[in-house]
């Protein structure tokens, strides 16, 4: 019997249980993982901090920054895949049939993105090497994300976290070889980031090859345009995560001098940290919270708030209270001022780890809707409070701009929360237009 027809008050205990036993689990194998790949993937960052020039380095930060922008149709584009190959599990033919139109789907965003940025990149004031270093990381991003969402769905997380650890690996080595070789300048550094998750991809194919492959008997463009219709709430979504995640920098950047930019770019890079619990239960969350039935969501989403929460105060609250050491630490005293934005950041980035825990849920829920309106609130917020704040407050200026678009988006998608979950008698869920996609018919 199928999770989904589970009915009687025994089975759906058990149900809750087991699905609190996978999480954990799951939580727990993506946390140890992704914390792995996080502390190399910082580890990458100090290293190039403490290569470059504090202006060098806010190049660098700026450039990546200006590839969030550029990546946001790519990055978002395999984000559902994972939930409806999760929902296929017992349909290999199916499973095919969705990632093979996914990737035709990446691939449409990919060429996309990249057309548009060569048109604007004169605006953003990148040319050269830099250019290029751009192009190579959305193709990077496009593979990277891909993978990782397929591995998702299939529940694979031990491949999914060891491919996610690789690709942070060689990049550390790269970036080590390239600092003793002596080519330390920014474009250098930009290229090896967004040459990791390919070179990452072409040995896990070799060593660990997926069940699912690209079948181009099963492409069929009614297909993509039935998962560009399922898509469009994510899209528009991406647009406004890009906006509000790189605006504070971006901002920073034109406001201020490049040494501020690479002080602000160690701040958040310290500060991210905090998202490695948030990241994790976001990722194991899908595959389980969207087999649930609606009678279980409501202890379901309590157990998971809470957890989220007590995996992410604790650890904030000491990064505040050890900001200056932990600042020392990392850079030395190559970046005095990172410290002064580090409190608002921490701040902002704690309350965004709630945020993406809860927006995660809604996705795997069928419910992307409410994750694009919450986030182009936030997105609104910083860029506003940004253009205020960022000349008079300088880099504390930047901070609280950030965390005001923080804020702003665990407000909507708690209320959103309240009353879908909490308020009245049950789930008021339903059925809605975007609660999933068409079925492929033909297979």
């Amino acid at each position: 019997m199928s999770l989904l027809a589970i009915s009687a008050p025994a089975s759906l205990a058990r149900l809750r249980r087991v699905a609190d036993l996978n999480l954990l689990r799951s939580s727990a194998v993506v946390f140890t993982g992704t914390a792995v790949a996080r502390l190399l993937a910082f580890l990458f960052y100090i290293a190039a901090a403490r290569l470059l020039a504090p202006a060098d380095y806010g190049l660098v930060a700026y450039t990546l920054a200006v590839v969030a922008v550029a990546s946001m149709l790519v990055s978002t584009a395999p984000l559902g895949m994972s939930r409806f190959v999760a929902r296929h599990a017992e349909d290999r033919t199916r499973q095919g049939a969705f990632v093979t139109n996914w990737a035709g789907f990446v691939a449409m965003a990919l060429v996309c993105s990249t057309v548009v940025f060569l048109m604007l990149a004169p605006l953003a004031r990148i040319s050269g090497w830099l250019l290029l270093a751009v192009v190579v990381n959305l193709a990077n991003i496009a593979v990277f994300e891909t993978y990782t969402q397929l591995q998702r769905g299939l529940c694979r997380f031990v491949p999914m976290v060891g491919y996610y650890i690789l690709t942070n690996l060689l990049q550390l080595v790269a970036l080590g070889a390239a600092g003793l070789m002596g080519w330390r300048t920014p474009a250098v550094v930009v290229v090896i980031y967004g040459l990791s998750a390919i070179a990452a991809f072409a040995v896990v194919q070799v060593s660990m090859p997926t069940s699912l492959a690209f079948d181009a008997s099963k492409l069929a463009w009614s297909r993509v345009r039935q998962i560009v219709r399922y898509m469009r709430p994510l899209l528009i979504q991406s647009v406004f995560y890009a906006v509000w995640w790189s605006a504070d920098l971006i901002l920073v950047q034109r406001f201020l001098h490049p040494a501020a930019t690479g002080n602000y770019a160690a701040a958040k890079t310290l500060a991210q940290l905090l998202m490695l619990a948030p990241y994790a239960i976001g990722m194991s969350v899908t595959p389980y919270i969207a087999r649930l039935p609606d009678s279980a969501l409501r202890r379901y989403f309590s157990r998971l708030l809470a957890f989220s929460a007590l995996a992410v105060l604790p650890l904030s609250g000491a990064v505040l209270l050890f900001a200056r050491p932990l600042t020392l630490l990392a850079y030395g005293a190559k970046y005095p001022h990172a410290v002064d934005a580090l409190t608002p950041l921490v701040v902002g980035v704690a309350l965004h780890g709630l945020y993406v825990v809860t927006a995660a849920s809604w996705g795997a829920l069928g419910r992307p809707k409410i994750s694009a309106f919450a986030t182009g609130l936030g997105m609104v917020a910083t860029v506003s409070t940004a253009l205020l704040l960022i000349p008079h407050q300088g880099l504390v200026g930047g901070g609280i701009a950030f965390a005001a678009g923080a804020g702003l988006q665990v407000v909507a998608v708690g209320a959103y929360t309240i009353w879908g979950i909490y308020s009245g008698s049950g789930p008021r869920l339903g059925h809605l237009p975007d609660a999933a996609l068409p079925a492929f018919e033909s297979d």
